[in-house]
């Protein structure tokens, strides 16, 4: 009597390719992992040891995932244990904390870079007193692409130091403490106006230079 021929059972076999099954391989979801193993060990299609070697496959990488998440949180924590340490040891020797600067130009002023170039040559010259009239074109504008360099010779009030008392046009006087604390004053009060970081400094021939960051829209 004819048969159905060999090979012909319900796990497959014969002359066709026996069916992959699923195990997970590639996925890193969880939740996709859980309803695989749901979806497989409900599969009358496949044997009882096709579902079973599957499902120990899914739970193994479940386990995996498991340990790489536990690895992870250990981690940070570990680390804020550290950064929580170093702070409270900073603070035991009196270290303060550095802080971050911002990038200026992500922040938007409140006063545009004109009028805080007008209103810094206006100040300066009623807020600080020097040895002669300053006139607004003594001073010189220089755009150096994220900043605004405003320089003036002479502003406020020089010295020769002790070591070149007697030197007549020496190069590298030095700006008299009362001229310092004007010029301070004018710069933090238009830096606080402006939402601008206004920075100054002395240089070679009684310049003054002042440095003003740009920021958006400038």
């Amino acid at each position: 009597m004819g048969g159905r021929g060999s090979g012909g059972g319900k796990g497959g076999g014969g002359g066709g390719a026996a069916k992959k099954i699923p195990t997970g391989e590639g996925i890193t979801d969880k939740n996709e992992l859980i309803n695989l193993y749901n979806s497989i060990s409900g599969n009358s299609n496949l044997s009882v040891d096709q579902r079973v070697k599957a499902m120990h496959d899914i739970e193994e990488r479940i386990k995996e995932l498991d340990a790489k998440k536990a690895d992870s949180k250990q981690k940070r924590l570990d680390a804020l244990a550290k950064a929580r340490a170093k702070r409270a040891e900073n603070k035991k020797n009196g270290i303060k904390p550095e802080k971050k600067e911002k990038d200026p130009r992500k922040s938007k002023p409140k006063m545009s870079m004109d009028s805080t170039v007008s209103d810094l040559k206006y100040n300066l010259r009623r807020g600080v007193e020097s040895d002669g009239y300053i006139s607004n074109s003594d001073f010189r504008v220089e755009d150096y692409g994220n900043s605004v360099s405003v320089q003036i010779r002479y502003l406020g009030k020089w010295k020769n130091p002790s070591h070149a008392r007697y030197e007549e046009d020496y190069d590298w006087q030095e700006l008299k403490s009362s001229s310092g604390k004007q010029i301070d004053k004018v710069i933090k009060k238009l830096s606080k106006q402006s939402g601008r970081k206004i920075t100054w400094g002395t240089s070679e021939k009684n310049w003054i230079d002042i440095d003003i960051p740009k920021m958006k829209g400038d």
